[in-house]
């Protein structure tokens, strides 16, 4: 029997810098990032090491249009407001808000999730402390349970397929998109949405994060503090916000007319199990899930036009991705264009498979792809580099002249996440 075909039919993203994925897609090609020092915004930010973020300013979900009081938005964790945005603007473009049948028994929704809930967390052990445990709020495990964003998208679209939460720290955003991927291959369901969230101006976060020396520390120049590949990276930047997708089975997107945004034609998912934050230095599961994606693909190595890059700016993980992707294409690497959205948006965590899938859908839709910005001295020279034991070089394309125009029919785009979760998934135009 014949494979049955995914297709995207939808796509939703709410950023700091961008409420919907024509906005992100302008700012990437324009070389406007949304990284900037937070410190004046939260103040608990001033004595850390790393100050730099791409955080929400004062994000308002519009109850309205969901059929909610604004009262009970109390009930909503920032990264279920942000799902819920994003999986709105996703549902909306499928088609299915205006007429169409969404409400049935086999569509679900999967949503990536990692650090979620620390701030409600935050706040309410800081009240038990001061005012004791008869103030904890009764909402605090309904903030913070690990499905909420699943379990809120699915109440408020009527989705009575399964629904659930994914956590493979930041390829959780991809991971999710391969179940409901699955689900759709295995017949348990036509339509499916996938994605991931996060919300990420908790102390606790950057405390944790800083003092492990992931972040970049250029407090003074946070528009530069995101340099993947580069020579002078330090150090992620921390961002937040969502991604989601409505995924379907091909034949029935075709009977009811839909607008097909592209196809997801393969992933590859595999784990280091190595180290909790190194990758390992012989990239060896990264390679496999990109050679597995491109395998189940069908299609040749040679047909890979652009790679979204998981490029996180963090001197020892660029190096171990280029050195995986050298190993999957040999020569042919040098010729492939690489950028990191990252370099704008910071590093969206668990969000970050998910947005970063639709920015290399959305390459291949208009034939334009994002410069890397900040990658002024791509590092291939390990002087530079003292420190790093194992030190492979920084020297690919990348596309760091600006927005180049390039015609990509099929796209890579790699999710790696902490205790070594690799997943690659290629995505390309309707065949």
């Amino acid at each position: 029997m014949e494979r049955r075909r995914v297709v995207i039919t939808g796509r939703g993203v709410v950023l700091p810098n961008a409420n919907n994925v024509d906005s992100m897609m302008d700012n990437l090609y324009n070389g406007r990032g949304s990284i900037e020092n937070v410190a004046l915004r939260f103040p608990w930010l001033s004595g850390y090491r790393s100050q730099v973020g791409s955080l929400f300013d004062d994000f308002k979900l519009d109850f309205a249009k969901f059929g909610i009081r604004e009262k009970d938005l109390r009930e909503l964790s920032p990264f279920v407001q942000y799902t819920l945005e994003a999986a709105y603007q996703a549902i909306t473009e499928s088609g299915f808000l205006d007429g169409g049948d969404l409400a049935r028994e086999n569509t679900g929704v999967i949503v990536g999730q990692g650090l979620c809930g620390i701030i409600e967390l935050e706040k309410q052990k800081e009240i038990q402390t001061q005012k004791g445990i008869g103030r904890v709020s009764p909402l605090v495990s309904i903030k913070t349970i690990p499905d909420a964003a699943a379990g809120f998208v699915a109440s408020q679209f009527g989705l009575h397929g399964q629904s659930k939460s994914v956590s493979s720290a930041c390829a959780s955003g991809a991971d999710a998109i391969k179940d409901a991927y699955m689900a759709i291959l295995m017949e348990d369901s036509d339509i499916m949405l996938g994605g991931g969230t996060v919300e990420s101006a908790s102390p606790m976060i950057y405390a944790s994060f800083g003092q492990a020396r992931a972040l970049s520390e250029r407090n003074n120049d946070p528009s530069k503090a995101s340099r993947p590949f580069d020579r002078d990276r330090d150090g992620f930047v921390i961002g937040e916000g969502a991604g989601m997708v409505v995924l379907e089975e091909l034949e029935h997107a075709k009977k009811r007319g839909a607008n097909i945004l592209g196809e997801l034609f393969g992933y590859g998912a595999f784990t280091d199990a190595s180290h909790p934050t190194n990758p390992r230095a012989d990239a060896k599961y990264i390679t496999m899930a990109m050679e597995t994606a491109i395998k189940r693909a069908g299609i040749n190595k040679e047909q890979i036009k652009y790679i979204n890059a998981h490029g996180t700016s963090t001197p020892g993980g660029d190096g171990i991705e280029c050195f995986g992707i050298k190993k999957v294409f040999g020569d042919k690497a040098y010729q492939i264009p690489v950028s990191s959205s990252k370099s704008m948006i910071g590093h969206t965590l668990s969000a970050a498979g998910a947005i970063e899938l639709i920015v290399a859908l959305e390459t291949v839709r208009n034939g334009k792809i994002h410069t890397t910005k900040n990658c002024e001295n791509p590092d291939n020279n390990a002087k530079y580099h003292a420190d790093i034991t194992n030190f492979q070089p920084c020297d690919l394309d990348y596309v760091i002249e600006g927005t180049r125009e390039e015609k990509v029919d099929y796209a890579l785009s790699n999710s790696f996440g902490f205790f070594g979760h690799d997943i690659s998934w290629v995505v390309g135009k309707l065949r």
